[in-house]
């Protein structure tokens, strides 16, 4: 046996004898959950949890939490029941799977019907889209439990709104202070002194100050995605509204702000966070869901070149972002990347437009 099927083996076993819905090991660190369904995942992930590496045994492992297994780093997952597309989506992305029992799909717990997380994931192919989609889909049920008159459950949901509230309040106030002073030159005690919080409140949401540079670029770009999803215009006028909204962001947190991210990114041995060191791959899962939307709406012909255009945009953006870096902010960021979509996107993407689409 090799060391991730043994390892599997053993927390194979853990999982029934403990009576466990869900575990995970990396190394000498154990986390586990009675907890139903993929909200332990969503929970380690969003508490910034460091599992890349790990191996993992679960009850029920279906497209939705495969998609989270792949965003959390784990090499090997057990599965009591499997479905066949949580396991195309894992073997996708080279995690060695074990099971007991693998099934078409994954049904809700009543029995009618698909599993809500699996129907939200039916369409995504991009774990980080992925996460986005079921945390949202998440925080509705959540909602609803809530209406139905859960006194715990609303306990619980403001609970959890004020610690959001606090987090981002962390956050706006680190970016205003990073952009007048720079990262080496902030403490943390100066970032809750701002916002009236103590020290330790700080270290309740980030390891360490680097962390949220990460977290202030993670959240917007989410934001900044799902905007471009949604837009209500031609493909074309959707792509350039990715690509000048994501730029125009950079240069409104400022020059500083984003030499700190480079800085802290382009050596990835010093990035301790796993999610951190996945922003270009996601920032690239974006983009190549913008462009799969489209040939799936017909917008763009079926045999478009997904990727390599996701790649090459992706570059064009990144490159774009260094050299302003590098320039000293001497020019716009924004408008650099408006010239970009104007003059040489449209002699980029023409070939691949479905008849008179834009």
């Amino acid at each position: 046996m090799t060391e991730i099927t043994t390892l599997l083996a053993s927390l194979s076993e853990w999982l029934k004898e403990e009576n466990l819905t869900c575990i995970v090991q990396k190394d000498d660190r154990i986390l586990t959950s009675r907890l139903r369904g993929i909200r332990p995942l969503l929970d380690w992930i969003g508490q910034g949890e460091n599992l890349h590496g790990s191996c993992a045994a679960d009850r029920i492992v279906g497209k939705a939490a495969a998609m989270l297994y792949v965003l959390m780093g784990v090499k090997g997952v057990f599965a009591e029941v499997i479905s066949e597309s949580g396991l195309a989506v894992l073997k996708k992305h080279g995690i060695y799977a074990e099971y007991a029992t693998l099934t078409s799909n994954i049904k809700s717990r009543d029995g009618n019907g698909l599993c809500p997380m699996e129907q939200n994931v039916l369409t995504i192919d991009e774990p980080f889209a992925a996460y986005i989609a079921l945390t949202k889909k998440a925080e509705q049920l959540r909602g609803a439990a809530q209406e139905n008159g859960g006194h715990m459950s609303e306990k619980m949901t403001n609970r959890k709104l004020a610690a959001l509230e606090t987090r981002k309040k962390l956050l706006n106030t680190a970016t205003v202070i990073i952009r007048e002073k720079e990262l080496v030159n902030t403490s943390v005690e100066e970032i809750t002194k701002a916002c009236g919080v103590a020290n330790g409140t700080f270290y309740t949401y980030f390891k360490r100050k680097e962390d949220v540079v990460f977290a202030i670029s993670h959240d917007m770009f989410r934001e900044i995605y799902e905007e471009a999803k949604s837009y209500d215009g031609p493909f074309m006028d959707r792509l350039a509204f990715y690509m000048v909204t994501f730029s125009g962001h950079i240069e409104r947190d400022g020059l500083k702000l984003c030499q700190e991210w480079v800085r802290n990114t382009v050596n990835l041995d010093l990035v301790e966070n796993p999610y951190d060191k996945e922003k270009l791959r996601m920032d690239n899962d974006s983009m190549k869901g913008i462009i799969k939307m489209s040939v799936e709406r017909g917008e763009l012909k079926e045999d478009t070149p997904i990727d390599a255009l996701a790649d090459a945009l992706t570059d064009v953006i990144y490159g774009e972002m260094l050299c302003w870096d590098l320039s000293g902010g001497a020019y716009s960021f924004e408008e650099r990347t408006k010239t970009f979509c104007t003059m040489f996107l449209p002699a980029i993407m023409t070939q691949y437009l479905n008849g008179n689409v834009k």
